[in-house]
């Protein structure tokens, strides 16, 4: 493994707050723990100390910078292998570089095909994704002023893919990353407008509408930065340093 994926594995990882054992065994090198805990366990914005509970940080950083934070949206499939490389070397390894500096707004968004005829919905791989997709839409719904808990939880479904959307596979992610079960299913059965399938509609529709069909596909300020498809990037390298200067740019040029 190289020196800098390594190093962006760990950030991730620390980003989350995860149990470093699994990660630290990936490293040759025992400096690069240090190396990554200096990326992710700081963040400032013109000379601005970022607080890291919840967001208070990044309000702190609004008022004294002026900017809004980039808007990065991140569309997926939820038992798809191509986001689960895409949030696993792509867009953790960036929150943990940028997520306490209040630079972006990440936003999941689900790929599917809205059924008018019953109020339903078709999925690629099935009704079990489309559950998964609610479950997940569900988990940002609840949690997105907390992007540790509600991306650590769609990294954590994805990670075991193929158990979406079985009730023990959900129910562990949700312990780990401390998101309330119960409130989840209560958000995935509804039929309000705004959760359960009503909610993955309109997130599907929002695909739809910007024409795009390919998860992972994420992009910045509205234009696609990077696709992972097939189990290789396409129109980007999935190098996280580019990624973390196109969205600098686009946060300096406000």
């Amino acid at each position: 493994m190289r020196a800098s994926s390594q190093l962006c594995l760990l950030a991730a990882a620390l980003f989350l707050r995860l149990p470093m054992a699994s990660a630290t065994t990936q490293l040759e090198a025992r400096g690069l723990e240090a190396q990554a805990f200096h990326i992710s366990s700081e963040g400032s914005v013109e000379g601005v100390s970022v607080e890291k509970n919840g967001m208070g940080g990044i309000e702190e950083v609004f008022r004294a910078a002026g900017k809004p934070p980039v808007p990065v949206e991140m569309f997926v499939m939820s038992k798809c292998p191509d986001a689960r490389d895409c949030v696993a070397k792509l867009v953790l390894p960036v929150m943990a570089r940028l997520y306490d500096t209040g630079k972006l707004a990440l936003q999941p968004t689900f790929i599917g095909t809205p059924d008018d005829s019953n109020g339903g919905m078709a999925c690629m791989h099935g009704p079990d994704e489309c559950l998964g997709n609610i479950i997940e839409l569900c988990a940002y719904k609840l949690y997105k002023s907390e992007p540790k808990r509600w991306l650590g939880f769609i990294y954590c479904m994805g990670n075991n893919y193929r158990e979406i959307p079985k009730d023990e596979h959900v129910a562990s992610c949700a312990r780990e990353f401390g998101l309330n079960v119960e409130l989840l299913g209560q958000c995935a059965s509804s039929d309000e407008m705004d959760q359960g399938m009503e909610m993955l509609r309109t997130s599907a529709r929002r695909a739809m509408q910007l024409r795009i069909k390919t998860s992972c596909t994420l992009t910045i300020n509205g234009k696609t930065a990077c696709v992972r498809d097939g189990g290789a990037w396409k129109g980007c390298s999935g190098s996280v340093d580019d990624i973390v200067e196109q969205i600098q740019k686009a946060y300096d040029s406000q």
